[in-house]
């Protein structure tokens, strides 16, 4: 079952076009226009539990499409105890993305005109919405007939200025506008990778660096982001930490074994000499060793695997909400089956011609923003120790994936 909170004109188009929904409005003149017009409404206070206990939340869909930020949130905690299977919520106000994301409330924020259609689209088709942010450096002055977004994806709107335009082969992006796309959650990784974001900081000495670029990811591509941190002898998982303490790399991956399926991305300091990382770890979550960037306006990929697509994925991903990537293939083999994933206009291939340790060595020395390679390292010849060499050496921040 649906149920939908709010009787206006989002609510309403909502209840047009699902089968077997419920509106809960508090309006009683309302209550009556809807009841004239065909709809199942209940009327009653929906921040109010005692409303809830008349109607059968277990495994429903709840839909907030209330006007109101704040209405929505109370009303979400009323409710999310009683075990519903999602809930959906219109946003008004940016500034509460964060609250709702916190509370796994997946949230739309956009006009009335198309908040019914794409909150639709969100329930039956069980797909994700989200934005990206046209800058100078992203997408700007690129027709959208030559933008990619992958297989299942649909660029659905523009935002520009305040106003909402549908997409046309022929759009021309601006710098400040905002894409809205609709992708098919199996593909999450290859477009919005991640949803939550552990930053482990080990050394006190490094945490403004570290927590300034963990921030700045977060922000960027819309993640939570908690902080695993020592403090007075405990580790601690917090949104802030205000006291750190020297914390042990085994003492860190005690608890990152107990996170798996729940971290997309983890974020710490980079090591001070060679540690012996168990590559498992590395297997389960992409570890993201931070400098203190605020931005990665240039990124080199090296795709070091025999399964390019993780190291592609990301890489298609950090180009999307940043910079540029220089995708470097050290076996043109791979390009055979990886092709269509990186045509992107903020993608540039190559194929080492020669000795691929040698270019990706000069490429390193550019000095990139974000390098990014695969801790499976079965092509190209490159010995551990210059990946090694890349973490400890540059002033690089490295993402190493499975």
């Amino acid at each position: 079952m649906n149920i939908i909170v709010g009787g206006g004109r989002v609510g309403r188009r909502i209840a047009e076009m699902l089968e077997d929904c419920i509106i809960v409005e508090r309006d009683e003149r309302v209550c009556r226009e809807l009841r004239d017009e065909g709809f199942n409404v209940i009327h009653g206070d929906a921040t109010e539990k005692s409303l809830w206990e008349r109607i059968p939340v277990k495994d429903s869909v709840i839909i907030l499409a209330t006007n109101d930020d704040i209405t929505n949130l109370e009303i979400a905690r009323a409710v999310r105890d009683l075990e519903p299977r999602e809930i959906v919520a219109r946003i008004e106000s940016e500034k509460y993305q964060h609250e709702y994301h916190r509370m796994g409330i997946r949230g739309v924020t956009c006009g009335k005109s198309i908040a019914s259609d794409l909150i639709h689209e969100l329930i039956e088709s069980r797909r994700r919405y989200f934005e990206i942010a046209v800058t100078e450096k992203n997408f700007a002055g690129v027709r959208l007939s030559d933008l990619n977004v992958g297989d299942d994806c649909t660029i659905i709107l523009i935002y520009r200025e305040g106003k909402i335009f549908r997409p046309h082969p022929d759009f021309i992006l601006e710098k400040g506008d905002v894409i809205g796309i609709i992708c098919g959650r199996e593909i999450k990784k290859t477009k919005n990778p991640f949803d939550e974001i552990l930053l482990i900081v080990r050394h006190p000495e490094n945490y403004q660096t570290v927590f300034r670029e963990a921030n700045a990811v977060s922000r960027i591509v819309d993640a939570d982001l908690l902080i695993l941190h020592k403090h007075d002898g405990k580790i601690l998982c917090s949104f802030h930490a205000d006291r750190i303490e020297e914390m042990e790399l085994d003492e860190a991956i005690d608890i990152l074994n107990a996170l798996e399926d729940k971290v997309d991305l983890v974020m710490t300091d980079p090591p001070m000499a060679k540690v012996e990382f168990d590559p498992k770890i590395f297997r389960r979550f992409p570890i993201l060793f931070a400098r203190g960037k605020t931005y990665y306006g240039e990124i080199l990929a090296i795709v070091n695997t025999s399964n390019p697509e993780v190291v592609l994925n990301y890489a298609t991903s950090f180009a999307n909400y940043f910079g540029r990537c220089r995708i470097m293939f050290l076996d043109s083999n791979q390009l055979k089956t990886s092709s269509s994933i990186v045509e992107s206009p903020t993608v540039e291939i190559s194929v080492t011609r020669f000795n691929p340790l040698v270019e990706v060595v000069r490429e390193v020395k550019k000095g990139y923003d974000l390098i990014i390679f695969s801790i499976s390292n079965d092509v190209g010849n490159i010995d551990q120790e210059f990946l090694w060499k890349f973490i400890l050496e540059t002033e690089s921040s490295v993402l190493v994936v499975k």
